[in-house]
C-alpha cells in the first residue's frame, strides 16, 4: 500500500536523525477484577487546543489539535447521548466522505456519552495521553480508550495535525499530508508534550481542580507508539507508557526509570522489518517492564480499525484471515472483543501498578491471563 510505503520510508528518515544505534470505592484498580469494565459510565467531550509557540506545517497559522477526551461519568450519564463512529466528524462529515468515500467508516456506538457530566465522587483522575498511527485518527483505539476512562483515568487523545487521516476542524478539515510525513515524528512528540502542560497547568474548565497531575502515562498504536516510546526519553513528566505494535531507536538516556508495557503481534508484517529495534530497545529499557506478545496477530488488531474502516476491514494486516511471516499458512486473528479484553485487563492493571502500586495490579501483572492467545513476559 502506498500509505505503508511512506511509513517505511519515515521510518528511516527518523533513524538517520534521531539516531538508530541500529463499585466507586474511591481508589484506582480497586475493587473490579481487569477483565471487566471499571465502576463509572464513559463521558466524552472534544475540545480544539492550540499551540501558539508552534506553526502549522502543512497550512496558515499556529499547530492545531483535535483532542478528544474520555472520562469517568455520573451515573446518569445513559440520559446523554451516546457517541457513534460518526459523531468524532463533528460537522465535516460530509468532507470526510467526498475525500475518503461514503463507505470508508461503518458507524458503531461507542459505549461513551457526549457531554455527560464528571462522576461527582471519582477521585483524582490520572492522565493518559493517546497517541494514533500513521494517517490514521484520535478515535482509532475507542475500545481501549472507554475502558481506562471507565476505570477512574482521564483519556485524551488528538489527531496529529497533517499526519492523521482527517482533522475535523470546526473551520474546515486539514488531511494527511504526504509532504509532511518527514516531519512529523518530532511533531508529534511535541503534540504530546504540548498536552501534558495543557492538562497539568491549564486544563478544559470541566478538569480544573479534578486531575491528578503526579501521574502522567502515555501509549500509542503504529507509529504512535514509536511516538510515544521516544517521547518518554525526553519527558521526565510521564510515569508509565504502553507501546503497541511498534519499536523505539534502541538508544536510552541514563537516569530513565519509567514502568514500561509492549505489545506486540506475532504475525505483525508491518513491524516485522524492524523486530530486532523492537526487540534491542526492551533489552536497553529499565525495569519494570512487561511484554505481550500475541501468537496468531496482525498489526491494526490492536486498534478498533478493523471494526469500523471498511479500507482496514478488507486488506489491513491483522483483521480477520492472514498468512504466516515465516510459512505463509493462513491464520485467524483473535476475535476483537477476546483480544482487546486482553488488551485492556493488562493496560488497567499496568497504569494502576505503575501509578499507585496497587497490589491487586501488581499481583495480576505477574502472570499470563491469556495463554494460548499471548506469550506474557515479566522482563529483568
Amino acid at each position: 500500500m502506498k500509505q505503508d510505503f511512506l511509513f517505511s520510508l519515515l521510518i528511516l528518515i527518523a533513524a538517520v536523525f534521531m539516531g538508530s544505534c541500529h463499585s466507586d470505592d474511591g481508589e484506582h484498580g480497586a475493587g473490579v477484577p481487569p477483565e471487566k469494565p471499571g465502576p463509572y459510565f464513559v463521558g466524552n467531550t472534544t475540545f480544539i487546543l492550540e499551540d501558539p509557540s508552534r506553526a502549522l506545517s502543512c497550512g496558515p497559522g499556529n499547530r492545531r489539535l483535535v483532542t478528544e477526551a474520555w472520562y469517568p461519568a455520573d451515573e446518569h450519564a445513559y440520559q446523554w447521548p451516546e457517541v457513534w463512529i460518526s459523531d468524532f466528524m463533528l460537522d465535516q462529515a460530509e468532507a470526510a466522505e467526498e475525500r475518503f468515500g461514503a463507505e470508508e467508516l461503518i458507524d458503531l456506538p461507542t459505549g461513551s456519552y457526549r457531554g455527560a457530566p464528571l462522576h461527582p465522587d471519582a477521585p483524582l483522575m490520572p492522565i493518559l495521553i493517546f497517541s494514533h498511527g500513521f494517517s490514521s485518527n484520535r478515535f482509532q483505539n475507542v475500545t481501549m480508550s472507554t475502558y481506562l476512562a471507565s476505570h477512574g483515568f482521564l483519556v485524551v487523545a488528538p489527531d496529529h495535525t497533517c499526519n492523521a487521516k482527517i482533522a475535523p476542524f470546526p473551520d474546515g478539515p486539514v488531511f494527511f499530508s504526504v509532504l509532511n510525513a518527514p516531519l512529523s515524528l518530532f511533531e508529534r512528540i511535541g503534540d504530546v508534550r504540548f498536552l501534558i502542560d495543557v492538562f497539568t497547568e491549564s486544563p478544559p474548565e470541566m478538569f480544573d481542580g479534578r486531575l491528578d497531575t503526579e501521574h502522567v502515562g502515555i501509549f500509542g498504536h503504529s507509529f504512535g507508539g514509536l511516538t510515544v516510546t521516544e517521547t518518554v526519553k525526553i519527558e521526565p513528566r510521564v510515569s508509565a507508557m504502553i507501546q503497541l505494535a511498534m519499536f523505539g531507536f534502541p538508544w536510552v538516556p541514563g537516569g530513565l526509570a519509567t514502568p514500561t508495557l509492549y505489545v506486540y503481534g506475532l504475525q505483525d508484517k508491518i513491524v516485522d522489518p524492524f523486530k530486532a529495534l523492537h526487540e534491542e530497545l526492551i533489552d536497553l529499557m529499565p525495569s519494570p517492564k512487561y511484554v505481550l506478545d500475541f501468537i496468531d496477530t496482525g498489526h491494526f488488531a490492536f486498534s478498533d480499525l478493523c471494526r469500523f474502516s471498511t479500507t482496514m476491514a478488507s486488506i489491513g494486516d491483522g483483521c480477520g484471515s492472514g498468512t504466516r511471516i515465516c510459512t505463509g499458512e493462513l491464520f485467524e486473528n483473535p476475535d476483537h472483543d477476546l483480544l482487546h479484553e486482553a488488551l485492556n485487563s493488562y493496560a488497567g492493571a499496568f497504569f494502576s501498578a505503575a501509578f499507585f502500586g496497587d497490589p491487586n495490579s501488581v499481583e495480576y501483572l505477574e502472570h499470563n491471563h491469556f495463554p494460548g492467545m499471548v506469550d506474557y513476559y515479566v522482563m529483568d
